[in-house]
């Protein structure tokens, strides 16, 4: 009975993992037009999607507790030689497509956040681009042959260096 109960867990866990994985995919192609409405719905779908996951997880623990009460927290492999051949077989299965879609969906993850660091980089370089410098960039002309040039519009300063070129 606990196994059966386990293996719909895990089935259930699966469809969500699909369903998130899915939902990354959408927030690649949002993230690369750079549409912020549709991306704070997607990151809501998420959050919810992460709540059933979690209490799914609870349900996991709980079933697997129930499989070998003797551990503390027992973990798949522990269930898997508790039950007999046929449900060990669909859980280790099940298990498997688990851990391959967690694989792919921490690779969409990857990507996605590697898209939004190049995002906010591009936002700072275009909101530095726009913003005043206070330095210039070219060496002031000395005046009086006196080592003076000019760091920031408007004031001179001694150089720390004397030499002639």
């Amino acid at each position: 009975m606990s196994g059966l109960l386990l293996i719909d867990i895990l089935e259930k866990m699966v469809k969500l993992h699909k369903s998130l994985h899915a939902i990354a995919g959408n927030k690649t192609e949002v993230i690369k037009k750079g549409d912020i409405e549709p991306l704070q719905q997607i990151m809501k779908d998420e959050q919810a999607h992460i709540m059933s996951i979690q209490k799914l997880e609870a349900a996991r623990q709980n079933a697997a507790k129930k499989i070998a009460p003797e551990l503390l927290h027992p973990s798949l492999t522990d269930c898997i030689k508790r039950l007999n051949q046929e449900e060990a077989a669909k859980v280790a299965e099940t298990a498997d497509n688990l851990k391959q879609i967690i694989m792919d969906l921490k690779e969409a993850n990857t990507l996605n956040q590697q898209l939004l660091t190049q995002s906010l980089q591009f936002v700072n370089v275009s909101l530095n681009a726009f913003k005043p410098t206070n330095r210039s960039i070219n060496y002031g002309r000395p005046l009086n042959g006196d080592a003076i040039r000019t760091d920031t519009i408007g004031k001179q300063s001694m150089s720390l260096l004397n030499i002639k070129a």
